[in-house]
């Protein structure tokens, strides 16, 4: 039988946890790290082994911890898919996802599944784990912690490893309206490419990469898809595009005009600057190769033989990804 202290113990071993990680990589904001000063924690069942413990931030540091009671839990929510192994590197961070959507956690709380235990200490607790459930913590507290940070940062996130970085926040609303469309961040991907309305090479070259993208479970998009500004400003529009888009493709080709598309450039700047997975997706005959994507990386593929040379350098990147 798990003990009557036990949710108490481990709300305050996972407080005592966030604090360490947070004072080895992040001491200078500890002052306004988020559930470091204080909490609410509820603790909801798990599956058969193991229990939920959702950890709300407290603004006031005057405020007295609150944590649900002994060792009881809550009934797991209906709306959350049941798990009979929530530890599973597999299931863990889809879970994981569908809890903070459910619980509408800020970026200043987090969750954290933990194995039930008929030990009497945290210390007989911990050394009775599996290395499947200690990796499947130290992952939980590293996801927490990455929420955290954007918000002591600043940075505004709106679940999924979706954020809008500082001087973009305007731009919240029409990012709203394109998840309406693509609901889905992380299978988000932008196309970065040179518009030229009409051209049979680009217009094969979309077909095929977005085929590919596709068949891949990824939902590719290009800027001129859809207008979502009210005001039909062209790049904040590029902007939501890039921002709403957890991936990104540059084509460079300059077969039908000899440059370095300026556009796609930008755009591929912007995607890095972000820190955002971009693949250089380079024609065999690409000629303007430039200082600052010379030492980077690039895949190749044939503009005149699209449909026999598109697959294998995409699928071969998303499976590095992964």
């Amino acid at each position: 039988m798990v003990r009557s202290h036990f949710n108490f113990d481990w709300s305050a071993a996972i407080q005592g946890w966030l604090q360490k990680n947070v004072e080895q990589s992040y001491r200078s904001d500890m002052h306004r790290w988020p559930t470091l000063l204080s909490f609410d924690a509820t603790i909801y069942r798990c599956g058969p082994n193991a229990r939920l413990f959702v950890v709300r931030d407290k603004p006031s540091a005057s405020a007295i911890p609150s944590i649900s009671g002994g060792n009881e839990t809550i009934a797991w929510p209906n709306s959350l898919p049941n798990v009979i192994n929530p530890f599973e590197e597999t299931v863990l961070p889809d879970l994981l996802e569908r809890v903070y959507a459910h619980f509408e956690l800020r970026q200043q709380d987090f969750a954290i599944i933990i194995p039930d235990s008929e030990h009497s200490t945290i210390e007989e607790d911990f050394r009775s784990w599996t290395i499947e459930q200690e990796k499947a913590a130290r992952w939980q507290l590293e996801f927490a912690m990455k929420r955290q940070l954007l918000y002591v940062r600043g940075f505004d996130q709106v679940g999924g490893g979706f954020f809008l970085p500082p001087g973009y926040e305007f731009l919240a609303k029409d990012c709203e309206r394109f998840f309406q469309d693509h609901p889905r961040y992380e299978k988000n991907v932008f196309v970065m490419t040179r518009f030229v309305p009409g051209d049979k090479l680009l217009v094969a070259l979309d077909v095929e990469l977005r085929r590919v993208l596709r068949e891949n479970d990824l939902d590719p998009v290009r800027a001129d898809d859809k207008m979502y500004l009210s005001d039909r400003n062209l790049w904040n529009n590029v902007c939501v595009y890039m921002l709403c888009c957890s991936k990104g493709i540059a084509i460079l080709e300059d077969r039908l005009v000899d440059e370095f598309n300026p556009n796609v450039a930008l755009e591929y700047g912007f995607m890095r600057a972000l820190n955002k997975p971009t693949m250089l997706l380079a024609d065999v005959g690409f000629r303007n190769l430039r200082a600052d994507v010379i030492g980077t990386l690039r895949e190749t593929f044939d503009i005149t033989d699209i449909k026999e040379t598109i697959e294998s350098p995409v699928s071969r990147w998303l499976r590095e990804l992964n």
